[in-house]
């Protein structure tokens, strides 16, 4: 949907990503069933634009902060769907809704999935809650 190739890189620590939290976009996205947690993406900012410049079929100069997000919540919502739909469960998944987060709601420590592209790479964090 993005036009971009793309592939699954390292398992890392987050800060030791090479992506600076500090300029990157982020959105987490919580779910609840037979195991809860989140899911964060966390990407640079240029990449973003590019993302949603491709997906919408606009130019970068164009893109307000809403497309930008929206773009980002879109591929959150689709990664976190299509990996839970692969965990066998009793019960449905519930989604919440993918909201804004900024570096202090990241775990720096924690460790994530590298997504490389060409020029540019993003990170996926997936935080899972005992007992839930």
């Amino acid at each position: 949907m993005f036009f971009m190739p793309v592939e699954i890189g390292p398992e890392m620590i987050l800060n030791d990503s090479g992506i600076d939290l500090n300029n990157a976009l982020a959105c987490r996205l919580n779910f609840t069933g037979d195991i809860g947690g989140n899911i964060d993406v966390i990407s640079p900012e240029p990449l973003v634009a590019e993302l949603t410049s491709n997906f919408l079929g606009e130019t970068k100069a164009e893109l307000t902060w809403e497309q930008q997000f929206g773009t980002l919540s879109e591929m959150l919502n689709m990664v976190c769907g299509n990996a839970l739909k692969k965990v066998k469960c009793r019960r449905p998944y519930k989604l919440g809704i993918p909201e804004k987060i900024t570096s202090t709601d990241l775990n720096g420590t924690a460790e994530c999935t590298l997504i490389e592209t060409m020029d540019s790479k993003m990170a996926i964090l997936l935080s899972i809650h005992v007992g839930q």
